[in-house]
């Protein structure tokens, strides 16, 4: 009996595989409507991406991805304590840290993003990282207020009134509140009690069903694709107020019939895809670099830079299993140069600003790119660079002093 009380905890694999799931998923989403707008504008003479194959991908993954690892987020912070403690440090400073690098990249490479935001008006996906800082933050005081789920609920909806605007994304702040707060009251008991759907697979079949039915029925008769970021209100997208709400409800149950639905699918077994779930931080952010890449440059390149990353990957994958320093830095040296030596010499160019014609390839190389993104982000050799630009400035003698001195000042 001893013996059984002393055994650790088996750990449930199955938010690693979420979360792994739901970060393959993002760069798909980004990948897919940056390829798609190359396609109409070369090809369908434009609307493409709504109503086809990428339009539905994109509207599957945008009614619930964002909500769901907002939702993990709640449910792995049950200290509001421990959770701001740690704001700053895991959220907030690689915020800073990659709004700084996407801006000095923006003005080096004369790209349109980071023109026009700064600390305080997030840049695309950057958003996340704010506001889950403001979410873990918060939190402490904000469980002290009773209705603090349903007035989050209540700020969801107004967001489709109210002019927000980007200053600190607070369109997509209010609109993904209500599912961080889900999951922080939603018990380990309670969500076992959802979980215990799966020995029902007939139903737990029919709410798949019904989800793909609703993504392909707002795939013909939806709003546009980028009211689904829910991070402005009506009036941008010529919607009646009524509309907005319709559909932020319709959205709200999509998300919460997903989460459901994928939490009684998943294995609490160990897989690969566990791996990338515990290593998504890196895989987020720097996706984003080849995601601008398509948009400036097109798909080919899109998908020879994926490669590109692929082959950097590969070597640290290498590295870990022999840890032959000399080796590894020569092939990392000599891989540098060969791809700056393929860059400058023009042989790219006839693949700017293109894609394929046919819609099969074109559907290979989007979804395959954006998988081969997702997976080689989470090689050694990307996840202990993310680790330097976010840690790095954070472990010199004078930070480590600083931090200490704050934490004796809360005590």
């Amino acid at each position: 009996m001893t013996e059984t009380l002393n055994q650790p905890k088996a750990r449930d694999y199955m938010f690693d595989t979420f979360r792994g799931i739901l970060m393959l998923s993002i760069p798909i989403s980004h990948f897919t409507k940056a390829s798609s707008n190359w396609y109409a504008a070369l090809w369908a003479g434009g609307g493409f991406a709504h109503h086809s194959l990428c339009g539905f991908v994109y509207i599957t993954i945008n009614v619930f991805v964002m909500q769901a690892f907002m939702f993990l987020s709640g449910y792995f912070s049950k200290k509001p304590e421990r959770a701001r403690e740690t704001a700053f440090r895991g959220v907030l400073w690689p915020y800073l840290v990659f709004t700084t690098i996407t801006m000095i990249a923006s003005w080096g490479f004369n790209a349109p993003i980071g023109h026009y935001f700064s600390y305080l008006t997030p840049s695309f996906a950057l958003w996340f990282l704010l506001a889950l800082f403001l979410y873990r933050f918060s939190l402490v005081d904000i469980v002290k207020f009773r209705w603090a789920l349903p007035m989050s609920i209540v700020m969801m909806f107004a967001v489709g009134l109210l002019p927000f605007g980007q200053f600190l994304a607070l369109g997509r702040v209010f609109s993904y509140f209500p599912f961080f707060l889900l999951g922080f009251y939603c018990s380990k008991e309670t969500l076992d009690k959802v979980r215990s759907l799966k020995k029902k697979p007939v139903i737990v079949g029919l709410l798949g069903a019904a989800l793909v039915f609703m993504s392909i029925y707002l795939m013909y008769n939806g709003p546009k694709l980028g009211w689904f970021l829910l991070k402005t209100n009506c009036d941008h997208f010529g919607m009646p107020w009524y509309e907005d709400s319709l559909y932020r409800l319709l959205v709200f149950a999509l998300a919460c019939g997903w989460i459901v639905f994928m939490v009684n699918i998943l294995s609490s077994k160990q897989n690969f895809l566990c791996y990338i779930g515990t290593n998504t931080m890196p895989i987020y952010l720097f996706h984003l670099g080849l995601r601008h890449v398509i948009t400036q440059k097109g798909l080919y390149i899109g998908c020879i830079a994926t490669l590109f990353v692929a082959w950097f990957s590969g070597i640290s994958l290498l590295h870990r299993k022999h840890k032959n320093w000399p080796v590894s830095v020569a092939l990392t040296v000599l891989s540098i140069a060969g791809v700056v030596a393929v860059c400058v010499s023009g042989l790219l160019e006839p693949l700017y600003g293109g894609c394929p014609h046919n819609l099969f390839l074109f559907y290979i190389l989007v979804f395959g790119s954006a998988l081969l993104a997702g997976v080689s982000f989470s090689a050694p050799f990307w996840v202990k660079l993310y680790d330097i630009l976010t840690e790095g400035f954070l472990r010199t003698p004078l930070m480590v002093q600083w931090l200490q001195g704050k934490k004796e000042e809360e005590k």
